[in-house]
C-alpha cells in the first residue's frame, strides 16, 4: 500500500513540503480515540472508552505531508513538529471476530498556526456502507517513456447484500472547470459519458463482488511492463464514432455524447461519476448533464491538496490520489471496501500496482488480473 509516500509511516515524515502557509514546523495536534459501543472488554454502551493500539493518521490538505502513529495505552496520539495548515485525521482499528472482522473508522479536519496545539476527540464506529460505488480509479497512466494512458480503468463494488444490476448506468469524466455555482445547481456536467444499455436485470453485480469498466479491454503488458492485465475486464468503453478498439468478447458502456474521444480521464486532477440513466440530457457546448439526485457516487481526485474543487462537495466533499505523479503506476482506491463517506480523502488510500477486480488487503488466489 501506499499512502502519499511507501505507506502509513510508524513516525512523523514528511513527503516534500510544497509552499505550507507558514513554514514554521512547531505545531502540534493531539488525538484521542473513543468508542461508545461497548464492544470493548471494560466499556461500557454509551460511554466514551478511550481505545489503544487505534491507527492515526495525519495528511496535509495545504502541503505535501503524511504521518501515521498508534495510540498509547490512553487512547491519545500525538504528532509534533507540524507545519502550519489544515490536516485531515484518520482513525482505524481492525478487531477479528472468530473468521470475521470488525473496523472501527472515523475522521475529522483540524487547522493549525504558528506553535498552537490543535486538539480533537474523534469518535471510531463500524464501517457502514451503502450500495454501490466507485472503488478504485487508475488514471495515472504506466509509461512516461512512451506517455502510455490507454490502461485506464474504473472498478465498481457492490457493497449491498443484493445482487444489484448496472443496466444503464452512466461513467463520466466530469468538465474539469471551476464553477462558482455548482452549488447551487442541481446538476453536474461531463465532457465524456458511457453508457451500458441493457433490459433492467441484463447485467448483474453481485454482493460483494466487483465490475472493471475497461477504457480498453486488451492487456496492456504487451505496450507497458508496469500496465494492468484488463483483457478480462467485466465491460469496456467504446466510441462507435472514433478509431476505438473494441474486444467483442467484453460488453460495452457506448458513448452518448457527439465526441469521438475514447474514455481517457486526466492524469493530474478529474472527477469521475456514476449515475442512473433515466435522466440526462446534452447542452449547447455538447456537456452532458445529469442530475445530482441521479448521481450513485463520484470521486475527484487531486495531486495537489489545495487545488480548487471542481466537482460539488454534495457528491464528493476532498481529494483523491493526493500526492500522485503522473505515470507513476499508481492507483486510488477505498481503506475498507464499502466505505463511504463522500469525503474522497478520508475514503481513498494511493496503492501501486493497482487492482483491478480485486482489493489491495486481497490474498494472492483472489488476484487473477
Amino acid at each position: 500500500m501506499i499512502a502519499i509516500c511507501a505507506g502509513m509511516m510508524p513516525a512523523a515524515v514528511s513527503c516534500g513540503i510544497e509552499k505550507p502557509e507558514n513554514a514554521d514546523g512547531k505545531g502540534s495536534i493531539v488525538v484521542a480515540v473513543t468508542d461508545t459501543s461497548g464492544f470493548f472488554p471494560g466499556s461500557v454502551l454509551g460511554e466514551p472508552f478511550f481505545m489503544d493500539s487505534t491507527e492515526v493518521s495525519v495528511q496535509s490538505r495545504t502541503h505535501m505531508f503524511t504521518a501515521s502513529r498508534m495510540t498509547g495505552e490512553s487512547g491519545v496520539a500525538v504528532f509534533e513538529g507540524l507545519a502550519s495548515g489544515t490536516y485531515s485525521v484518520f482513525v482505524r482499528r481492525e478487531v477479528s471476530v472468530g473468521p470475521n472482522r470488525i473496523v472501527f473508522t472515523g475522521f475529522s479536519d483540524l487547522r493549525l498556526a504558528g506553535e498552537e496545539t490543535a486538539t480533537d476527540t474523534i469518535l471510531a464506529k463500524t464501517i457502514a456502507v451503502s450500495n454501490l460505488m466507485i472503488s478504485e480509479v487508475f488514471y495515472t497512466g504506466s509509461c512516461a517513456s512512451s506517455y502510455y494512458l490507454y490502461d485506464q480503468f474504473v472498478e465498481l463494488y457492490n457493497a449491498s447484500n443484493d445482487t444489484l444490476y448496472l443496466d444503464d448506468i452512466i461513467l463520466t469524466r466530469q468538465l474539469g472547470t471551476i464553477d462558482p455555482d455548482m452549488e447551487t445547481k442541481d446538476y453536474v456536467r461531463a465532457i465524456y459519458a458511457f453508457q451500458l444499455q441493457g433490459t433492467g436485470n441484463q447485467w448483474p453485480i453481485a454482493p460483494g463482488r466487483y465490475a472493471v469498466i475497461a477504457s480498453d479491454a486488451v492487456n496492456h503488458r504487451a505496450y507497458c511492463a508496469a500496465s494492468p492485465d484488463l483483457s478480462k475486464a467485466d465491460y469496456e468503453c467504446f466510441n462507435a464514432l472514433g478509431n476505438d478498439y473494441d474486444n467483442p468478447y467484453v460488453p460495452n458502456f457506448e458513448s452518448i455524447t457527439y465526441r469521438t474521444t475514447d474514455y481517457l480521464i486526466s492524469l493530474a486532477h478529474n472527477s469521475v461519476v456514476i449515475a442512473t440513466g433515466e435522466e440526462w440530457m446534452i447542452d449547447e457546448n455538447n456537456y452532458v448533464r445529469i442530475p445530482v439526485s441521479n448521481v450513485i457516487d463520484g470521486v475527484e481526485y487531486s495531486a495537489n491538496p489545495a487545488a480548487a474543487k471542481e466537482l460539488t462537495v454534495r457528491i464528493d466533499a476532498g481529494f483523491a490520489g493526493i500526492g500522485i505523479t503522473r505515470y507513476s503506476a499508481a492507483s486510488v482506491e477505498r481503506r475498507e471496501p464499502g466505505l463511504d463517506t463522500n469525503n474522497s480523502t478520508f475514503d481513498f488510500v494511493n496503492i501501486s500496482p493497482p487492482t483491478p477486480g480485486y482489493f489491495h488487503g486481497a490474498p494472492a488466489w483472489m488476484r487473477w488480473r
